[in-house]
């Protein structure tokens, strides 16, 4: 028996969006316990064509893209990342795990930055969005059967020995420079933008002494 196109499509979209709107729910919620009055919550849309993981301001809301509307070369590197990451996933769950979930996270850092209105240049934002994500998880893990925290984050920065650095060699200036400066091309190339944001949350991770969730929303959103 063969469903209609229409009725697939609206069980994969519904299927993405009951991945996100949990972690939305509750990093909401987490803000408004941390003390914050938020003027508005954003909601998850879920789009249609391929295409990155976002926050729309114009939108108010975090866009997600679902597996089935990935490009091929998009669904190559996916293969790839899971293959080296550390949960033992397929592909599709590689991507519903980290795309549909994990980084909900680090985009409502972004619409966190909206609301504070704190002026950040593009390695600060991204940073701290990442800063964001890895505290909240840490206090707020997911519950089973997904992985503790850390098992999550390891699997997120994993990378193959022959992963090429986002640095160029002997740059004579830091990361923070270096992003700041390229950030236009470094965003149009797949590899390096991940690469840098692989480099900002093993940062993050290792950050001592480790900052709480309500810390890291009042640096963010200072009263």
């Amino acid at each position: 028996m063969q469903f209609p196109k229409k009725i697939i499509k609206s069980s994969y979209v519904s299927a993405a969006a009951m991945q996100a709107q949990p972690v939305l729910d509750a990093f909401y919620s987490s803000v408004v316990a941390c003390g914050r009055q938020p003027p508005f919550k954003p909601t998850i849309q879920v789009a249609m064509t391929p295409g990155s993981m976002r926050y729309d301001p114009v939108g108010r809301a975090i866009i997600i893209i679902p597996y089935e509307v990935l490009q091929p070369a998009q669904r190559t590197a996916l293969e790839r990342f899971a293959a080296v990451g550390t949960l033992g996933l397929s592909d599709r769950d590689q991507h519903s795990e980290v795309f549909n979930n994990l980084l909900v996270a680090h985009e409502l850092g972004h619409w966190l930055q909206e609301i504070a209105q704190r002026p950040l240049n593009r390695w600060q934002a991204e940073y701290e969005a990442n800063r964001i994500m890895v505290a909240f998880w840490r206090d707020h893990p997911a519950a089973s059967p997904s992985a503790p925290t850390e098992k999550r984050l390891l699997n997120f920065v994993a990378q193959s020995l022959n992963f090429p650095s986002p640095m160029p060699d002997n740059i004579g200036m830091s990361a923070e420079e270096y992003f700041n400066i390229h950030f236009a091309e470094i965003e149009k190339n797949p590899i390096a933008y991940a690469g840098f944001q692989k480099m900002m949350v093993r940062q993050a991770i290792v950050e001592n002494p480790t900052p709480g969730f309500c810390q890291v929303v009042a640096e963010t959103w200072p009263e």
